[in-house]
């Protein structure tokens, strides 16, 4: 199935590459509830596995594994590539794991706590992307501590 991206996830999209390319490893992008943030991420898949690159998909909750990788599937993921798991799960088999070329993390609000910088010191070589509709985390600090830059979008309301 092939869909067509609301200007506004293009523009998102256009804008997560364009800080990629200016040296930038580590893209927070936000998005509202409601915005896709699961067709955008599954677009980037695409275009990853499309190009034969592996991709981590990270989730912080079990039901979440199973409705990305439907989502992805849908859009055209080559889900052979892709590997959607848990952060708990990915953060106790390191080293056991295919090496990646890309890591989206869903909820990146998430980022800094201790099982997800576990991963990405392990593959701090690895481009990173992360989302999330609420880029403060109350109980650390601030998202500048995981990621380079952070992208927004539209706001809430005007979605």
């Amino acid at each position: 199935m092939s869909i067509k991206l609301r200007p506004y996830q293009s523009e998102l999209i256009d804008n997560i590459r364009a800080s990629v390319r200016g040296g930038n490893k580590s893209v927070v992008a936000v998005l509202g509830c409601g915005g896709g943030k699961s067709v955008i991420q599954g677009s980037i898949a695409k275009s990853s596995t499309d190009r034969s690159n592996r991709v981590l998909f990270l989730v912080h909750r079990k039901e979440l594994c199973q409705q990305i990788a439907n989502t992805f599937s849908s859009l055209g993921v080559d889900m052979s590539l892709c590997d959607v798991s848990m952060v708990q799960t990915v953060s106790r088999r390191l080293g056991k794991l295919p090496d990646h070329d890309l890591i989206i993390t869903d909820e990146a609000h998430h980022s800094t706590a201790k099982t997800y910088t576990k991963i990405y010191d392990y593959y701090s070589h690895v481009l990173r992307l992360g989302f999330t509709a609420t880029p403060i985390r109350l109980n650390k600090g601030g998202l500048g501590e995981v990621y380079s830059d952070l992208i927004t979008s539209v706001s809430t309301q005007w979605l």
